[in-house]
């Protein structure tokens, strides 16, 4: 009744790809394969690699000290040790298989719900990573809380806005003593921008890291830190407007008002005394450049600056710029221009000119290490990229006098130094050793002593600097170093040499502010250059934000107002020089509100007792235990269901299924099963496989059974008996035909950087088939009843697959599509055993982005050869889906009817297809330095495209005759050509739909146009 090659149309209609990797997006490459080692304590299970075991136990009697702190204020106690996993620094963090998906520079540790593990890096500073660790486990307790509360779940996190989870985790690892976010609440006062509690909830513009923790500080100091915990529970249970009313018993308008109104009241009097205008001439902002505007560094002679900036909008990259004047001189490197690179260390470094102007060097990730990129400023082009050996993370480089060497600060088995690296010999030392972290190293004018920072403690701190920052000096010769004591107590960072050697400038938070110093060795005196109401800054407390000029007295800097980072230019000496005490500190202006007279101020005392927490009975219960992989539950889903349907001839069907992933404490193996019915007994599913994400070959083994489901409807005239007569009757035959595919599978990748992989595997698949016939009979139009019968079906078959493909990418997304960087991906795949075909595809697409627009290009070509490549029991290629080509779906093809032009089957349909686009890109809605009208809910695009396509066939695919007369004319294969304008709207993150309107460039085209929508991203 039915041919099998009919069959094997409709199947491979809808027979899904081989399990492979996703068609484009960037990669997360494993670069290393890390020994994980596994210590124990009360409460932690610590996963780590050091090689000295002694590291790991600090680290993890710090996590002890932060789990006392933290079980006081949040009530709640760990009944299971919770996993800690910990890198030995960023480069390495970025490459963890604990946590799926991208690590960004700017992520400092990540705690994830289901398994409660907490990930992170050790830092530079010893400071930042104790803060990491401490702020993460606050987001261990969170999770917890919810998990094993009272009516929450982790589903709880849900009513819980981001600026409570991440503000109560700065606010219980920092405190209210904070010159940083201190600076972001002042100059909200200046500018009169604070949020209300719903513009927090609503708005992204406030980042939720500085804006939670001045409103928990406020919450804490107001109405005691005793709040905290019921205050967080409740908000999971009902939302934070409910838990505000039940717990503080105050409206939350009204408590938003009070923390307006504190804010404004405690910060006014210090604005009052503080500088608002800059000194110098104002430069890079967000009129000539960006928004961001950081790290300066300018060069010897005083005529450029290089510093990163965001005013491509689309990333973060370096560009060159004229010192006197700001205008923007060239883009010297970007993450799109040199794909090698994985990302600028944008956080804690900025770079450092050659002693000649002529090069610059900056440090990125790269092959899973930091680099040191250094680039030929006239040519814009990176002209090395080396190691530093035996230092995988470094920062802060500095280039000596005499252009021989480099020093960097390192972090070695997790403890940080600095280190010279000399160009020539290619070897590397160590300048000093010890527990402290030495950071932002700069060389003396005739390169025998380097002025750094260091949390080792001076003179005044009685050995105990509680990781603030202190100015030191080291010898180049004698490698002796020399702390100064000068506000002690305070971080005293970005320390530079002045052009005459005699005196050092720095910044200093020393009064709460964060300000431009001048100390004068010879005198031991100091004085202060600036006395901002914000602060000279960059994104964070440790970024560089000052540089000056070896060789003139010319000083350049970024200072943070009105949300912006702005970079000035000014001589030493037009800075008005105040003399400051020499151990002056105060950080009142850095106080979170209320200020002084904290109720309760539990957090703050457990905060200064921190240090001095004894850990020798935590230290004397940690013990190490054998690694195991210990493969629990990361996620499950499942629906279930029964349908009753009386009017049809299926009169009941079971739908359900459960998905379950499973993975191993450091996320180096994976499993995921699931199975399914969705009908009958005969159309269940199952799959089960397994995932090796460790190493630079990332594989995978899948076996499955899955059943596919289709019909066909048809009518025949029939007979029913009824006693010895015969009825004549109507059968509408429904004919239900199962597919099932068993499959066994193979897959994998090698990856080679974050923007390009190698894609490989195969397969072995059994295709058999189930034909049920269902005959419905009617009598004049009046039902009579069904009959099944299971009919013949074809034979079952194998064939086997292997595929291999070539993956790049680094484009950059907008809002609805991509508009900087390119994708290309070189597809070949194999079929044998019951068909022979050759895959071949190539995918080419080019972004340029010309602020505001974005112009776009793409071939791509499509071809299938060998003996089934044409006949017939392969679904054909086809050219007009409207993600390759626009305007000639069903719509056209009834109007060309009417216009008397319709186009061949073979002009639509074949073995090989050529396609090519031209799209102009307009983000229309969405964020204000992007897209044209601001918005921060509706994120549209608006397009104008020419698209066009061709497809072919060695032999003629279809015999066209069999569709009717109107066909019957000769093969004319021609390109098919459409333009017009279409809209893409991004729907929540979670769908794009585009509608388009398309004018088919044929004859009559205007008259052709038509409306259509095609739900994807753009290419």
């Amino acid at each position: 009744m039915y041919r099998r090659r009919k069959l094997y149309f409709l199947f491979f209609l809808l027979l899904p790809c081989l399990a492979q990797a996703q068609y484009f997006g960037r990669n997360k490459p494993a670069y290393k394969k890390f020994e994980f080692q596994v210590l124990t304590s009360p409460h932690f299970e610590f996963y780590h690699y050091f090689k000295n075991q002694q590291d790991a136990e600090k680290l993890l009697n710090d996590a002890e000290r932060w789990y006392n702190l933290h079980q006081a204020v949040l009530k709640d106690t760990f009944a299971t040790r919770n996993p800690i996993i910990l890198y030995k620094n960023h480069a390495d963090f970025q490459q963890t298989t604990a946590i799926s998906g991208e690590i960004g520079v700017g992520t400092g540790g990540v705690t994830e719900g289901f398994k409660n593990r907490v990930v992170m890096p050790v830092t530079l500073s010893n400071r930042q990573t104790d803060h990491v660790l401490g702020h993460e486990l606050v987001h261990a307790f969170q999770y917890h809380l919810m998990r094993t509360g009272d009516s929450t779940d982790l589903t709880s996190i849900r009513n819980l806005p981001l600026w409570m989870v991440e503000g109560l985790a700065e606010y219980m690892s920092i405190g209210s003593v904070d010159p940083n976010t201190a600076m972001w609440m002042r100059d909200a006062v200046l500018k009169n921008d604070i949020p209300s509690l719903k513009d927090l909830t609503r708005k992204p513009r406030y980042f939720p890291y500085r804006w939670g923790q001045a409103f928990w500080s406020f919450v804490g100091g107001s109405f005691g830190d005793d709040k905290i915990e019921p205050l967080f529970v409740a908000t999971g249970k009902y939302g934070y407007e409910k838990a505000i009313e039940l717990i503080l018993s105050v409206n939350p308008e009204t408590l938003g008002n009070m923390w307006k109104t504190s804010l404004q009241n405690y910060y006014k009097p210090f604005i009052a005394k503080a500088d608002t205008i800059a000194t110098g001439t104002k430069l890079l902002h967000p009129d000539n450049a960006g928004t961001m505007n950081i790290s300066p560094i300018i060069s010897p002679n005083g005529r450029y600056i290089a510093y990163l900036s965001e005013q491509n909008v689309l990333s973060l990259d370096l560009f060159l710029a004229d010192a006197r004047t700001g205008k923007v001189i060239k883009q010297l490197s970007s993450t799109v221009q040199d794909e090698h690179l994985d990302n600028f260390n944008f956080l804690e470094s900025a770079g450092t000119w050659s002693p000649g102007g002529d090069r610059f060097a900056f440090v990125v990730f790269a092959k899973g290490r930091n680099r040191l990129a250094i680039v030929d400023v006239a040519r814009a082009k990176i002209v090395d990229d080396l190691d530093i050996p035996g230092v995988d993370a470094f920062s802060y480089p500095s280039w000596s006098p005499d252009g021989s060497s480099i020093v960097v600060a390192g972090l070695v088995e997790g403890k940080s130094d600095l280190y010279l690296y000399n160009f020539k010999t290619k070897k590397t030392t160590q300048l000093t050793n010890d527990a402290y972290s030495d950071v932002m190293p700069n060389w003396s004018a005739d390169g025998s002593r380097l002025i750094f920072s260091s949390d080792r403690p001076s003179g005044s701190q009685a050995g105990n600097s509680k990781g603030r920052f202190n100015l030191a000096e080291l010898g180049i010769a004698t490698k002796q170093v020399r702390v100064f004591d000068v506000f002690a107590g305070a971080d005293n960072l970005n320390p530079v040499y002045a052009p005459n050697g005699n005196a050092i400038l720095f910044l200093s938070d020393r009064d709460g502010f964060r300000n431009m110093y001048k100390y004068s060795i010879g005198t031991n005196t100091v004085e202060r250059l600036t006395n901002y109401a914000t602060g000279i800054s960059g994104i964070t407390a440790l970024s560089p934000a000052m540089s000056v000029a070896r060789n003139e007295e010319t000083v350049v800097y970024s200072h943070y107002q009105r949300g912006n980072y702005i970079i000035y230019n000014a001589p030493i000496a037009a800075f008005k020089a105040e003399p400051v005490p020499i151990d002056s500190v105060n950080f009142e202006a850095g106080i979170l509100p209320p200020g002084k007279g904290r109720v309760n101020p539990q957090v703050d005392r457990q905060l200064a007792q921190l240090y001095e927490t004894a850990t020798s009975e935590s230290t004397a219960q940690i013990q190490k235990v054998p690694y195991r992989p210990q493969f629990k539950l990361d996620f499950i889903s499942g629906s279930g269901g029964v349908g009753v349907n009386s009017a049809g001839p299926i009169r009941t069907g079971i739908q359900g299924g459960i998905n379950m992933l499973f993975s191993d404490i450091v996320g180096n193996n994976q499993i995921f099963a699931a199975v399914g019915l969705n009908g009958e007994i005969y159309d269940f599913s199952g799959q089960v496989a397994y995932l090796r994400q460790t190493g630079k070959i990332q594989w995978g083994v899948s076996l499955s059974h899955i059943p596919y489901l289709s019909a066909r409807l048809g009518t025949a005239r029939d007979t029913l008996r009824s006693g010895n007569n015969e009825i004549p009757v109507d059968n509408l035959i429904l004919q239900q035909i199962r597919t099932f595919q068993d499959q066994a599978a193979i897959m994998g990748n090698y990856v080679l950087s974050t923007t390009r992989r190698i894609e490989f595997g195969g397969g072995i698949s059994h295709y058999s088939y189930r034909i049920d016939q269902f005959n419905n009979y009617y009598s004049n139009g009046f039902y009579l009843q069904t009959d099944r019968e299971k009919i013949d079906a074809p034979e079952g078959f194998f064939f086997e697959q292997l595929y291999v493909a070539y993956v790049g990418d680094n484009s950059l997304f907008g809002l609805t599509s991509p508009l900087a960087g390119r994708r290309y991906r070189l597809h070949a795949e194999r079929y044998m055993g019951e068909f022979n075909v050759y895959n071949i595809l190539a995918d080419y697409r080019q972004y340029f982005f010309f602020k505001p627009f974005s112009l776009a290009f793409r071939v791509l070509h499509h071809a299938r050869y060998g003996d089934d490549s044409e006949s017939g029991r392969l679904a054909p290629l086809t050219i007009i889906y409207p993600f390759y080509v626009r305007g000639f779906g069903d719509e056209y093809f009834i109007k060309s009817q009417e216009q008397g032009n319709p186009i061949s089957f073979n002009n639509l349909y074949g073995s090989r297809i050529a396609v090519a686009n031209i799209e102009l890109r307009l983000p229309f809605t969405g964020p204000e330095r992007l897209a044209q009208i601001k918005s921060g809910f509706v994120f549209s695009d608006l397009n104008l495209f020419v698209d066009g396509g061709l497809a072919w066939s060695e032999n003629k695919l279809f015999d066209e005759t069999d569709f009717g007369n109107q066909f019957g004319r000769a093969v004319e294969y021609k390109p098919l050509i459409s333009t017009g304008i279409s809209a893409r709207l991004n729907l929540f993150g979670a769908i794009i739909v585009e509608p388009f309107y398309a004018i088919p460039l044929e004859k009559n085209g205007t008259k052709l146009a038509n409306f259509g929508v095609n739900i994807a991203p753009g290419w």
